[in-house]
């Protein structure tokens, strides 16, 4: 198993749980459980990104770091804790649209069920002030309560969280530590052992190669993740022409938030907590996401425009290709026009005194005067904030060349190698991708031991 985060995570365990032995290899360190979701207020936390991807948001633009965890959790040990399901017509569509037999809202729903996996709704003395303010203005614009668990749906509502006992729930901690107290000797980590490629010979893969050394096996699941998978298939001399492309992510842009003096922030509160969820051209495409007491996240989840991700010189680049098609841009201006008239209501206004679209204090309004293009063009400009990315090695049928895997992970053209995490998927869901990931990892992973038996 090459790769410990949320998809590596699930899938060992169910191997295990198969009665297999499962080596599973992680290139970053041991992480340790933080009780809050924000990055900034541990810097020891910097230790948990992998530095060494880069996105920009076109071919050309600015370049800055991607947010991807490197270490046992994956980006589970550094993300927002948010976990959502998505919504029925996106799941179904894996089979309708895009040829994925068997893959459907009532396949993934039951995973994410079987996964059980820590959910904590915050209780009033936990919610933030900023948070209570964008539910509250929400609802005071008609919105009713979205439900969390179970199918996506337009309103305001609490999120759930992965959080137990006050303390991040990594995949990590979650999956595979109580198996490795279990029987260290069938579940074997490999910590800070990067696997450099898999071991293919005769269209059969046979291993993989950590450093100068070959670890022999019965077969490999790569999990590395939607930027490092196809990097290391490439790597592999796996040719399929997809690998690295049809990537897609949730665009997004941070508003600053300046709040008024004498709101409480203290460091016990959860401003991740609050999420309303709304619809433009399709339901439910809009989120805006409270993630810490000075940002409010406006993003996009019915996604249309592609990216890509290469590796230059040991790095990995990724090309978003943020907000390429007129629907994705719709959607965006409909979004961005939505935070603006929640930021003018009362009850936001109470908590929050102004609000930028960039360090330097632009104001929202000032964005919005402009025409529909200048507003496009600037979004298209800024770092995305929900590092969502999905699809470089998508899954399909084998005469599409677009697709990397067959619909059981199974790679095209090499026996003996499956992918099971992001990458595989066909399209994106409108859900944050943490619960996603690990149901499509665990179904993969079941359909294997099925195999391997």
């Amino acid at each position: 198993m090459v790769g410990a985060g949320a998809g590596g995570c699930v899938a060992a365990a169910r191997l295990f749980d198969a009665g297999c032995e499962v080596h599973l290899f992680e290139a970053g360190e041991v992480s340790e459980t933080n009780t809050s979701p924000h990055l900034a207020e541990s810097t020891s936390r910097t230790d948990l990104i992998d530095g060494s991807v880069f996105a920009s948001t076109y071919t050309g633009g600015f370049r800055y770091p991607y947010l991807r965890g490197r270490a046992l959790g994956g980006t589970t040990a550094i993300n927002a804790l948010v976990q959502m399901w998505g919504t029925k017509d996106d799941w179904d569509a894996w089979s309708a649209v895009h040829g994925c037999t068997g893959w459907n809202w009532r396949s993934v729903s039951a995973e994410i069920a079987l996964l059980g996996f820590p959910s904590h709704f915050a209780s009033a003395s936990e919610t933030g002030p900023v948070t209570r303010a964008v539910l509250a203005a929400a609802r005071g614009m008609g919105a009713g309560e979205a439900r969390q668990v179970g199918e996506t749906s337009d309103g305001a509502g609490s999120v759930a969280l992965s959080l137990r006992e006050g303390r991040r729930a990594d995949a990590f901690s979650v999956f595979i530590t109580p198996r490795v107290l279990e029987d260290a000797g069938r579940m074997i980590v490999h910590v800070g052992e990067p696997v450099e490629e898999i071991a293919v010979e005769a269209d059969r893969a046979r291993g993989v190669v950590v450093g100068d050394e070959e670890f022999i096996a019965d077969g490999v699941v790569l999990a590395a993740g939607t930027v490092w998978s196809p990097i290391l298939l490439r790597r592999s001399g796996v040719s399929r022409a997809g690998i690295g492309r049809n990537l897609k992510d949730h665009p997004a842009i941070s508003l600053w938030l300046r709040l008024r003096d004498g709101v409480d922030t203290a460091p016990a509160s959860l401003d991740v907590t609050g999420l309303v969820v709304a619809s433009s051209v399709d339901d439910s495409d809009i989120n805006l996401l409270p993630v810490d007491p000075n940002q409010l996240v406006v993003a996009v989840t019915k996604v249309s425009s592609v990216g890509h991700v290469v590796e230059v010189d040991g790095t990995a680049e990724v090309v978003l290709g943020t907000i390429e098609t007129h629907d994705d841009a719709t959607r965006m201006l409909a979004a961005l026009r939505l935070a603006a008239d929640l930021c003018a209501t009362k009850e936001f206004g109470a908590v929050v005194e102004s609000v930028s679209i960039d360090a330097a204090g632009t104001a929202l309004a000032a964005l919005l005067a402009h025409d529909d293009e200048t507003v496009i063009s600037y979004v298209r400009r800024q770092p995305g904030a929900y590092s969502h990315a999905v699809g470089t090695c998508r899954m399909g049928v084998e005469r599409d060349s677009d697709a990397v895997v067959d619909n059981a992970g199974a790679v095209f053209g090499v026996d003996g190698l499956w992918v099971a995490d992001a990458s595989v998927f066909p399209d994106i869901p409108r859900a944050a991708t943490q619960l996603p990931v690990m149901a499509v990892a665990g179904r993969i992973a079941s359909g294997i031991a099925e195999r391997l038996r």
